[in-house]
C-alpha cells in the first residue's frame, strides 16, 4: 500500500484528509503518522479502517497531528489500550471533535478518556456503541475535563 499517493488522492481542500472505508490497517496508520504532510491536516477520517490500538499508539506519537481538530476513528478495532493512547497524547490539545464510535473502549477506555489532560478544547464527542454501560458512562458525564462538550453521544 502506498500510503502517500493515498493520502496526495485524497486530500481536500488542503486540510482535511478522507481514508474513510480504505481498510488502510495498522500499516496505513503507521506510515500515515510518520508524513510530514500531516501538519496541515485539521480534519481527518479514518472510520472503518481495521485500524487497531498498535497502528493508533503510532498515529498518537507522531508530531505531525497538533493541528487536528475533527479525529474521526468511527468502526476500528480500538479497545481501551487504544483510548489510553489517545488520552495521554500531547498533540491533540487542539482536538474540538472526537469520534470513536463502534469502537470497543469499554468502561476502562471512557475513564481514561474523562481523566485526560489532554482533550479539553472537545465540544463533540461520539462514543456511541463502545460497551461502556454506565459506569463509563457517568465517567464521561463526571469528567472536570470536558467542560466545552456541547454534543456527546453515548452508547
Amino acid at each position: 500500500m502506498d500510503i502517500e499517493k493515498l493520502v496526495q488522492e485524497n486530500l481536500v481542500n488542503g486540510d482535511t484528509l478522507d481514508l474513510e472505508n480504505l481498510k488502510i490497517g495498522d500499516e496505513g496508520a503507521k506510515g500515515l503518522a510518520g508524513l510530514g504532510l500531516l501538519s496541515g491536516v485539521s480534519r481527518l477520517e479514518l472510520g472503518a479502517n481495521e485500524i487497531t490500538d498498535e497502528g493508533l499508539a503510532s498515529l498518537m506519537a507522531s508530531p505531525h497531528i497538533s493541528n487536528l481538530k475533527i479525529l474521526n476513528l468511527k468502526s476500528n478495532l480500538i479497545t481501551a489500550q487504544g483510548a489510553l493512547s489517545i488520552a495521554q497524547c500531547p498533540h491533540l490539545s487542539a482536538l474540538q471533535q472526537l469520534i470513536l464510535k463502534f469502537n470497543k473502549i469499554g468502561k476502562e477506555g471512557a475513564k481514561y478518556l474523562a481523566d485526560s489532560e489532554n482533550l479539553g478544547q472537545l465540544n463533540t464527542l461520539d462514543l456511541f456503541r463502545n460497551h461502556m454501560g454506565p459506569e463509563g458512562a457517568a465517567a464521561i458525564k463526571k469528567s472536570k475535563i470536558f467542560k466545552n462538550l456541547s454534543r456527546v453521544r453515548l452508547d
